[in-house]
């Protein structure tokens, strides 16, 4: 049953070409999510851009999901420390290669949503500003991810992935609670 979702037992591909998979999924992906964008806009059914944000939190908590269940069953890299152990318990790359392929689709909602969001409802003689406090709060986010490497050799993998989910899905409740008024602000 583990093998199986391992994804198989080999590791065909070297960990020096995961880092490729974002900007393709992000090169091949833009096009696809932007175009469904424009049929739901066609239909009156596109969501609102704070909407999309919203759901871009979702699935980037099933991205988070993915990586959680493949370290379910994982030493926790403390333990592996202690025990002197290396290169134990490796699960296939394609569990993280999935994870990206979420986790840039969640991208495609957050990062130019956002801008966008903030071109329109900031006062034209502050946008420049605003955009820039956007650039800047992305920034603020991306430092806030030492919790990862913080609480790595201090707590179980799935644990750390846990907490991960959780601060996606509160800021997910967060931007639903207050759609009403962030809707307001783009008319």
């Amino acid at each position: 049953y583990y093998q199986a979702i391992k994804f198989g037992a080999s590791n065909p591909i070297a960990p020096e070409v995961f880092q490729s998979f974002n900007p393709l999924f992000i090169v091949v992906l833009t096009f696809p999510v932007m175009g469904a964008f424009a049929w739901m806009n066609k239909r009156n059914i596109e969501p609102s851009t704070p909407k999309k944000i919203g759901i871009g939190m979702i699935i980037a908590a099933i991205g988070f999901v993915v990586v959680l269940l493949s370290s379910i069953h994982l030493i926790a890299p403390k333990t592996i420390e202690a025990q002197g152990l290396t290169e134990w318990g490796r699960v296939s790359p394609y569990w993280l290669i999935s994870s990206y392929l979420i986790l840039t689709i969640a991208e495609l909602f957050l990062s130019p949503m956002g801008l966008s969001f903030v071109s329109k409802v900031a006062p034209q003689r502050f946008q420049g500003l605003m955009q820039g406090g956007w650039l800047l709060a992305t920034a603020i986010g991306n430092k806030l991810l030492f919790v990862g490497s913080f609480f790595w050799e201090r707590i179980e993998l799935w644990q750390l992935w846990t907490i991960f989910i959780v601060c996606c899905l509160l800021s997910a409740i967060f931007i639903f609670s207050i759609m009403r008024r962030l809707e307001e602000a783009t008319k």
